[in-house]
């Protein structure tokens, strides 16, 4: 039996209530798979100073801090549908103040919208929390997992939801992280590319078969 800790340094506090929950998850579905011995996967624990985003050198004091406690660090920010400058501005300056040498390995998170597009991903999640029966069309949930990341505003059919329900969405951010289909979201490409990463980092940390 190996154990297996993580932690997150999400964007906003409202992710906090979604993303350890659902990277969790993502971490035992990979283990499962991929893995030739049993692996307890420990919760994700969040890392926050602050209401605000840290910036970069910011981020790295942190984990520092919590020298070889973690084995892999969740590093979470949309891109608000700004590739480019995501990648130029935080992925690329964050990678390099990382370094090589940091027994933590670094795996970004980025939802090219926001991470309210990936509660958007799965309308048969959505129905079972909520406890509505509404299509697809009218929770706000495309047809196809991927086009999720083509909403202009991911939190405009998540407004309407909660003036619908007369409750805030994230109170049901930790049961629909739990409920979410993972075979779903891997549709999704920039939630791919977080597993993708989360396979890389395990096998560069020899969990991996």
């Amino acid at each position: 039996m190996r154990f297996l800790m993580s932690a997150l340094i999400a964007e906003g506090s409202s992710d906090d209530r979604f993303l350890p929950f659902l990277l969790r998850r993502c971490l035992e579905d990979v283990c499962a798979a991929d893995f030739s011995e049993m692996v307890d996967v420990e919760r994700v624990t969040v890392l926050r100073e602050r209401m605000r985003p840290l910036a970069v050198p910011d981020i790295v004091d942190l984990v520092r801090r919590h020298e070889n406690t973690f084995h892999l660090v969740f590093v979470h920010r949309d891109q608000d549908g700004s590739t480019d400058r995501v990648q130029r501005e935080w992925i690329d300056p964050l990678v390099v103040a990382w370094g090589d040498g940091r027994a933590e390995r670094l795996i970004p998170v980025v939802p090219v919208r926001k991470t309210e597009a990936w509660v958007l991903a799965d309308g048969d999640a959505l129905r079972s929390v909520l406890g509505i029966n509404w299509t697809d069309a009218r929770l706000g949930v495309p047809a196809r997992p991927a086009d999720v990341e083509r909403l202009p505003d991911p939190k405009v059919p998540i407004r309407e939801l909660v003036s619908r329900l007369k409750r805030p969405i994230e109170d049901f951010y930790e049961e629909l992280a739990e409920s979410i289909s993972l075979d779903r979201l891997s549709a999704v490409p920039s939630f791919a590319e977080a597993r993708a990463r989360i396979g890389e980092s395990l096998a560069a940390l020899g969990y991996r078969r």
